[in-house]
């Protein structure tokens, strides 16, 4: 059967917004009486995890009680400094995409917050590559769930998902839907059947 569809992940696949990621991080740690601050480095080993398990994984200095305040003003900084500052796109991202989109429909499913492909999209004018998204911030639910929700959702009946992390790869297997490892990314996935070292490496692949 064609490939009929490409879901992408961001963070790590389409672009790399650590650096603004990490100012709002920090910035909202000081803002609730904490002196800490975390590298872009640590955001980008983080980037694929659910925002959950970031907050309790990373941020258990955070006291119970204010956790639900830190939350509140990091979604808030997040939105702010991503559309005043963005991410970076990898190399030929925008090019790729539109060559892509001539033949496949395009979406993205991610783990993060509502909001942030939002912002995404609208920084770079992409507003009529991707038919759709979902992400963890929507409904609080796993990738694997949201990829098989946006498979539903747009009848989509040979879809690819492209990703950079291990999470990514198991997400896929769970949901059914064959994966692409992009190599250049943030993360590390051993023996992947089908990979990408550029990401305009998909004009050509065949998959």
């Amino acid at each position: 059967m064609k490939r009929d569809s490409i879901i992408f992940d961001l963070d790590g696949t389409l672009w790399d917004a650590s650096e603004t990621v990490v100012r709002a991080f920090n910035d909202s740690i000081q803002a609730i009486g904490f002196d800490i601050n975390l590298t872009s480095q640590t955001v980008r080993d983080f980037s694929g995890m659910k925002m959950d398990d970031i907050f309790t994984q990373y941020f258990s200095f955070v006291p119970k009680g204010k956790l639900k305040e830190f939350e509140t003003i990091y979604a808030e900084k997040e939105r702010q400094y991503l559309q005043q500052f963005g991410g970076e796109l990898f190399p030929k991202v925008k090019e790729t995409l539109e060559k892509l989109a001539e033949n496949y429909r395009l979406f993205i499913v991610s783990n993060c917050m509502k909001g942030y492909i939002e912002n995404f999209i609208g920084f770079f004018g992409f507003e009529d590559l991707f038919q759709d998204f979902e992400c963890f911030g929507n409904y609080g639910l796993p990738k694997d769930k949201n990829i098989r929700l946006i498979v539903e959702r747009n009848n989509m009946q040979n879809p690819v998902y492209v990703g950079d992390t291990i999470w990514d790869k198991e997400a896929s297997d769970k949901s059914g839907v064959d994966f692409i490892y992009a190599a250049y990314g943030f993360g590390k996935v051993e023996n992947p059947k089908v990979q990408i070292q550029n990401f305009e490496d998909l004009i050509t692949l065949e998959f």
